[in-house]
């Protein structure tokens, strides 16, 4: 069993995929993952993650990093990041980083 994929949101950790060549341009970032060819433009909000898991994170590390720079309730914060963090892992944007 895949305990990577079973622990709770919460303590999983996070961190960007070495693949992942980026560039920051403005208020944004762009992304290229070199093993999909992917092109992806982050907003203001996904600029913010993306600079974030230049370390290894939590959700929950994330999210007080979030909350401090937006103007975000901490709920609404937690779910709309899980769901930037599941489409980034589809997407091989970041990894979960093994305990």
């Amino acid at each position: 069993m895949d305990t990577q994929q079973h622990q709770s949101p919460s303590t999983k950790r996070f961190k960007q995929h070495p693949a992942v060549v980026f560039n920051e341009l403005d208020d944004q970032i762009t992304l290229f993952q070199s093993k999909t060819c992917d092109y992806l433009v982050l907003n203001e909000t996904g600029s913010a993650i993306w600079q974030a898991l230049q370390a290894t994170q939590t959700l929950n590390q994330i999210c007080d990093l979030l909350c401090a720079e937006f103007n975000v309730e901490r709920s609404i914060c937690i779910q709309e990041t899980t769901n930037w963090l599941e489409q980034a892992i589809n997407k091989n944007i970041i990894v979960i980083v093994a305990e």
